[in-house]
């Protein structure tokens, strides 16, 4: 990870609804304006970690254009998903659900085809995305699956997110929470 990207990503919190914000809006613009200037010279994780930024921006538009784009550079199949999971986030965080559901489901099936390592995140996020579309018993499976995954990876972290996903899915669906 480049110093660049490092600092994007300290600069991104995730709130109690599980979504990304910028823990300092101001700096956090000025950095990924800085890298946006270098657009054509950035490296796909770079040119997706400026996407991010902007979806913690709440810049969706641009942050679409410019994961478009970083999925356009993927060349690898993790990248591809990476790219299209970010994408869809920056469709469903402004409330496009209908245009973010094709994006995690694609990202799916490369992961389960191609990289099954980042299958528990594309999981996570097409879970995020079935809670926002009010189809949360649909949500309750995918993040049941999702937390099986990150339980044998056994990263904290990883597991305590998807426990949080999964109680806010089980809340909607009127079930006992974790």
């Amino acid at each position: 990870m480049s110093a660049e990207q490092q600092q994007i990503a300290e600069l991104i919190a995730t709130g109690n609804d599980g979504r990304m914000y910028a823990t300092e809006p101001d700096r956090l613009r000025r950095l990924v304006r800085y890298e946006l200037n270098r657009e054509e010279r950035l490296a796909q994780p770079e040119l997706r970690q400026a996407g991010v930024g902007l979806i913690a921006l709440g810049e969706y538009a641009e942050a679409r254009r410019v994961l478009a784009l970083a999925l356009d550079r993927a060349a690898t199949a993790r990248q591809r998903v990476a790219a299209l999971i970010n994408l869809g986030d920056a469709h469903r965080y402004p409330g496009e659900l209908a245009a973010a559901e094709p994006l995690y489901e694609q990202a799916i099936e490369i992961a389960q085809a191609e990289s099954p390592n980042s299958l528990h995140f594309a999981l996570q996020h097409y879970g995020k995305h079935l809670i926002d579309a009010r189809r949360p018993h649909l949500a309750v499976e995918v993040l049941t699956e999702a937390l099986l995954m990150r339980r044998k990876i056994g990263d904290p972290a990883l597991i305590a997110s998807t426990q949080d996903a999964l109680s806010h899915a089980r809340a909607a669906v009127g079930q006992r929470t974790i």
